[in-house]
């Protein structure tokens, strides 16, 4: 017989995996944004905002059913963890805004002189960070846990490249090496926030607290 308590837990993923689905969206648009130079600021800042408002209805709803139900250990851990992953979801959508940010306040720069900075491929590696920590989300499969791991793990080998490449690049606008810098950073911080995300699985299935950076 389902408890009211797991009715609640329930309602709460729903609400991570909708935040999940908003997140996704926001990343692609903002680095498609980014890359063909598309001011997306507006769109992006509202799902921000959304994101925002959906993280403290999570944080309310596990306050109350940890008021009204007083969870066993594990239920009280999971609860604990969502308030963590919604808090991580927000961020997520705030580093999307600010990536969309650049060109809507920088307008343009000149083009990066080379072919060798992968800011699409970073991308790309973010979005599987990003699509780890929601299919853990919804599965609660600790195996995913040491996947995304190693996926943030390259995101952070093609961060430092591209860090490199850019702090190296002397016949650079200085506009070009401002707007690929921040949006780089902005991409790192989005797949630290995976792991984050994967360590709070870990500790609400396990009880245990890992560090995956």
């Amino acid at each position: 017989m389902s408890r009211p308590l797991d009715t609640g837990l329930d309602q709460i993923k729903t609400l991570l995996l909708k935040m999940g689905n908003l997140v996704k969206d926001s990343l692609a648009l903002s680095l498609k944004g980014f890359l063909e130079k598309e001011d997306v600021h507006v769109q992006i800042k509202s799902w921000s905002t959304t994101l925002l408002i959906l993280s403290e209805e999570v944080e309310d709803r596990a306050t109350e059913l940890i008021a009204l139900h007083q969870p066993m250990a594990i239920d009280l851990r999971t609860l604990k963890s969502y308030i963590k992953i919604a808090y991580d979801m927000e961020r997520y959508g705030r580093y999307c805004m600010d990536i969309s940010d650049i060109i809507h306040r920088f307008r343009e720069w000149p083009p990066y002189p080379r072919d060798d900075l992968r800011i699409s491929d970073l991308g790309d590696k973010v979005k599987d960070v990003v699509d780890y920590s929601l299919r853990l989300i919804e599965t609660m499969d600790e195996s995913l846990i040491w996947e995304l791991s190693k996926k943030e793990a390259e995101t952070d080998e093609l961060y430092v490249e591209c860090l490199s490449l850019l702090a190296d690049c002397s016949d650079c606008d200085t506009m070009t090496i401002v707007a690929n810098l921040l949006t780089i950073r902005y991409l790192e911080r989005i797949a630290d926030h995976g792991s984050y995300i994967a360590e709070s699985i870990t500790y609400a299935t396990t009880g245990k607290r890992i560090t995956l950076r």
